[in-house]
């Protein structure tokens, strides 16, 4: 059964979603609130300080709560994501990126600029350099910021927004396969990547980044059967 806690909540979100409540609103005081709905101001708080927590609203020190602008953090917050999709499989989140990752990667071979492939040189070089000196951490990271650089160079917010929401997961799924199969040797394939990316050419950028990522689980499950 829903608390008047959960109901201020729900009530609040609604409001948001219709357009009631928008970007940079006050919300009533906790006072007004209170008369609202007949509760206490524990009840109401404890709505409040659930959407300050997500992000949805914000809380001005002796100015009030208002609901968070659009380009602030998001319910769907990095740390949030993570522990909503920590549970899933390394192979449902490797196909789900598949997906993702290929589709993004297209988009960035046509709009990438300079700045984005001299980002991408740089991760390349660094993940060489892990290799070499056996540093997961070093590479994991490389091998993210590859990925989230591939998500700039699409030129659109929402690819690098999806990506921000999935960092956490990503790094921890990167981890787990590292573990399982070492420290990955996929610098050809990026390589590969990098180069379709440079010739703006959508199509091949597309083709070796689902053999990269197919190639993973390929590999994976071929470990997991072993065991």
């Amino acid at each position: 059964m829903s608390s008047i806690s959960d109901e201020i909540y729900k009530s609040i979100e609604l409001k948001i979603i219709n357009g009631e409540l928008k970007a940079g609103d006050k919300l009533p005081s906790e006072n007004e609130l209170c008369k609202i709905w007949n509760t206490s101001r524990i009840s109401v708080r404890q709505a409040l300080e659930r959407m300050v927590a997500l992000g949805i609203l914000k809380k001005v020190r002796g100015g009030g709560t208002y609901v968070s602008a659009a380009d602030s953090t998001i319910s769907l917050s990095p740390l949030l994501t993570f522990a909503i999709f920590r549970e899933e499989s390394i192979r449902d989140i490797l196909i789900f990126r598949k997906v993702i990752d290929v589709g993004i990667v297209k988009i960035c071979a046509v709009n990438r600029d300079e700045e984005n492939l001299n980002r991408l040189r740089i991760c390349l070089d660094d993940m060489e350099i892990s290799l070499a000196t056996e540093d997961r951490v070093k590479f994991n990271e490389a091998d993210l910021e590859f990925h989230m650089e591939i998500a700039r160079g699409s030129k659109n917010p929402l690819n690098v927004k999806v990506y921000e929401m999935l960092r956490h997961i990503i790094r921890k799924n990167q981890i787990n396969i590292n573990v399982m199969l070492g420290i990955s040797s996929s610098i050809k394939e990026h390589r590969n990547i990098y180069i379709a990316i440079e010739d703006n050419n959508p199509e091949l950028a597309a083709h070796f980044m689902e053999k990269h990522i197919q190639r993973t689980i390929n590999e994976m499950e071929l470990v997991i059967q072993e065991k």
